[in-house]
C-alpha cells in the first residue's frame, strides 16, 4: 500500500512539472526581404501559415489549404487538393517529366548557429560526388517548445514536395534529404531563402484558426476546373465579327482640337 502511495505521489509530481505546450508565433523573412511568412502554432496542435497569397490551416488534426476563386474564399484538405491537381493533370494529358538523374546526398550536422536569439544546429545536405554548389544548409532548433512551429511549416513543405512529385513522377534523392533535414524541428534559417526574424510565446486567439466553408474533393475539382476555364477564356482574344478585320473593329479617330481663330489683320 505504501509503495502504491509513493508511486502515485511521484506521478502527480511529474505531471505538475510537465508544462503544457504553449502557443507560439514565428515571423520569417523570405529571400532577403522578398516577402514574409507568419506561422501561428497553438499548444493544442492547431496551426496557421500566412505566406503571401498562400494560407494553410491545421485544425482538429486535419490540414487545409485556403483558396480564393471568383465565388469567394473556401478551404479544402491538402490531400484532396493534391489528388485533384493530379487528376486535372491527367485529364489535360499532362504527363510527368520524369525524375532527372541524381546522385546520392549526405545529411550532416555542421555546428551551431543562433538566429533571432534562438540557438539551433546547422545541418547541410550535400552531394557525395559532384560540385559543391549542389548543397543546401539549414539551421534547425530541436527545442520542444517550438516543435509545433516546425510541424506547421511542414504543411507548406509537404505540399511543395507533393506537387514536385506529381510533375516529376517521383521523389528525387535531393528532395528526400532536404525533407528529412527540415523535419528535424523548427527552421530558423533555410539557406538564404528563409530566415527567422522573431518568435513570440503568448496566447493566440482561436479565431485565427477559423476556416471558411470547407468543401469536399468533388466540389473542389468542380471549382478549380471552372476557375481554370474562366482564366483560359479571359486569355483568348475575342473572335472578330463577320466582315470585321482581325484585331477587332478599327478605333474611332481621336477628336481633334478645334483650330484657333486666325488673328484679325489690323
Amino acid at each position: 500500500m505504501i509503495r502504491i502511495c509513493i508511486a502515485a505521489v511521484a506521478a502527480l509530481a511529474l505531471a505538475a512539472c510537465s508544462k503544457a505546450p504553449e502557443d507560439v508565433t514565428a515571423r520569417y523573412t523570405v529571400g532577403g526581404g522578398a516577402g514574409t511568412i507568419t506561422v501561428q502554432a497553438a499548444g493544442n496542435g492547431d496551426a496557421r501559415i500566412d505566406a503571401g497569397q498562400q494560407q494553410f490551416v491545421r485544425k482538429g488534426g486535419t490540414e487545409y489549404l485556403v483558396l480564393t476563386d471568383a465565388k469567394g474564399k473556401f478551404a479544402a484538405s491538402i490531400p484532396d487538393f493534391v489528388a485533384v491537381m493530379g487528376e486535372m493533370m491527367k485529364d489535360g494529358g499532362i504527363k510527368p517529366m520524369g525524375t532527372p538523374p541524381q546522385g546520392e546526398y549526405d545529411l550532416a550536422k555542421q555546428g551551431t548557429e543562433t538566429v533571432a536569439e534562438v540557438p539551433g544546429d546547422v545541418w547541410k545536405v550535400s552531394a557525395k560526388q559532384g560540385p559543391a554548389t549542389e548543397s543546401f544548409e539549414a539551421v534547425i532548433s530541436s527545442d520542444p517548445a517550438y516543435a509545433n512551429i516546425g510541424k506547421a511549416l511542414e504543411m507548406q513543405t509537404k505540399l511543395g514536395a507533393a506537387q514536385s512529385q506529381q510533375m516529376q513522377g517521383g521523389r528525387g534523392n535531393l528532395e528526400k534529404r532536404v525533407e528529412e533535414m527540415l523535419g528535424k524541428g523548427m527552421v530558423l534559417r533555410f539557406d538564404t531563402a528563409l530566415k527567422l526574424d522573431k518568435v513570440e510565446k503568448g496566447a493566440i486567439d482561436a479565431k485565427a484558426f477559423a476556416l471558411p466553408a470547407v468543401i469536399d474533393k468533388a466540389a473542389l475539382k468542380a471549382r478549380l476546373t471552372a476557375e481554370r476555364d474562366r482564366a483560359r477564356a479571359a486569355a483568348v482574344p475575342p473572335v472578330p465579327a463577320q466582315g470585321e478585320p482581325k484585331g477587332g473593329a478599327p478605333k474611332a479617330a481621336e477628336p481633334q482640337a478645334a483650330p484657333s481663330p486666325a488673328a484679325k489683320a489690323k
